[in-house]
């Protein structure tokens, strides 16, 4: 059973730790287990280094809407409708997201060179500029995380993500 523990961050949430697989766990479902509980962790983990991200790159642009200019800056140019089915979000999420980063300055639409009738989103040169400097801010944050580490542990972790990231069977 796990025990809740403070999350160390002023008004944070209390969080699980970690349940490793104990003497009476079944085997492999308690290696199931304490995989499923490290995944949580990581991505509690994620969802605070990207708001705290989001809030470096710009106060004013929620994290919602910072997942969508990543998916834009790494997938330009690209639709609205491409990034509803990638991110999984409602249309009128993206659109309102999309809105917010036009109005900000950090997204342009422009028509598709093949039809001129579909909108096309790209970033703009300031979105790139200061995507940069948060990206460099990030990898210090990630660093803290993997102090320590061998060139060789972090290619093996970096390759088993990747392992993970890549469903065996159809989706």
């Amino acid at each position: 059973m796990s025990q809740p523990i403070d999350d160390g961050q002023p008004g944070g949430a209390v969080l699980d730790a970690p349940r490793l697989p104990e003497a009476d766990d079944e085997g492999r479902e308690g290696l199931m287990a304490s995989v499923v509980d490290e995944i949580g962790s990581l991505m509690v983990e994620a969802k605070r280094t990207i708001a705290a991200a989001a809030s470096r790159f710009d106060p004013d642009v929620p994290p919602t809407a910072f997942y969508v200019l990543r998916y834009v800056m790494k997938h330009q140019p690209c639709t609205a409708g491409e990034i509803v089915r990638a991110m999984a979000m409602d249309k009128g999420a993206v659109s309102r997201q999309v809105a917010l980063l036009r109005d900000a300055g950090f997204v342009d639409v422009v028509a598709d060179a093949s039809d001129g009738r579909v909108s096309m989103l790209r970033s703009t040169e300031r979105a790139e500029a200061r995507m940069l400097e948060v990206r460099h801010e990030n990898r210090a944050v990630f660093r803290s995380h993997v102090e320590g580490w061998t060139d060789d542990e972090l290619a093996q972790f970096s390759g088993w993500l990747h392992r993970f990231n890549t469903p065996a069977g159809p989706r």
